[in-house]
């Protein structure tokens, strides 16, 4: 598969380790293709960000501004030597990405929920906390939480039936583990569609628990 890599990405590179399958690459594409379809719908906006993939990122870029002259930012995935990375850069070219995953899928899943989240705020002018304020800070059902660390403040989520299926970061990340045992269309339209999302009761909604 042709490869068109994204040079700010490609400068954040040693945060990665070892490359995406192109198996991976296609099905990143692939859920990029089912937000362009049902963004427009459950937001009335087009989403067209460019994708763009190097040996061991998938991403695609936020437009850039002024005539394409100034780098905004980017959302995506990379792989790192401890599994899979839901990551972002801002216009400052500074990479992050809190939350790590055992599987490729599940870290798409991450990707989705912070695009979504980005016309969640456009649109309604607060900030949603990505899912965490959905499901109230809860894990997901069959999930079991881990602590890694003393003090609690980071944690392994993972698949009771499954512990090989797993996501680790702060207790804002136990929201997603909603998505463990989803398909990630079936994820995205969880998002999308939640009650809390399309109730008018905005006053009803549970506020972002803080990490």
């Amino acid at each position: 598969m042709t490869r068109k890599p994204l040079r700010e990405a490609e400068g954040n590179n040693l945060y990665g380790a070892g490359a995406l399958t192109d198996a991976e690459v296609a099905e990143f594409k692939a859920t990029v293709d089912y937000l362009r379809s049902v963004i427009p719908a459950a937001f009335g906006l087009e989403w067209n960000d460019p994708v763009f993939s190097g040996d061991g990122y998938v991403v695609t870029e936020v437009p850039r501004s002024s005539g394409g002259r100034f780098f905004d930012g980017y959302q995506g995935v990379r792989k790192t030597a401890n599994g899979y990375v839901a990551i972002s850069a801002s216009e400052r070219n500074s990479e992050s990405g809190s939350v790590t995953f055992s599987r490729f899928e599940d870290a798409v899943k991450g990707y989705a929920a912070g695009v979504i989240d980005s016309f969640r705020m456009e649109l309604i002018g607060r900030y949603l906390g990505f899912v965490a304020w959905m499901w109230n800070g809860s894990t997901g059902p069959g999930v079991v939480a881990q602590p890694l660390n003393r003090s609690n403040t980071q944690f392994r989520y993972s698949l009771e039936d499954d512990s090989s299926i797993w996501l680790e970061g702060r207790t804002t990340a136990a929201t997603l583990s909603h998505g463990l045992g989803m398909s990630i269309p079936a994820f995205i339209a969880v998002i999308i569609a939640h009650p809390k999302v399309t109730g008018e009761d905005a006053t009803a909604w549970p506020k972002p628990v803080q990490p």
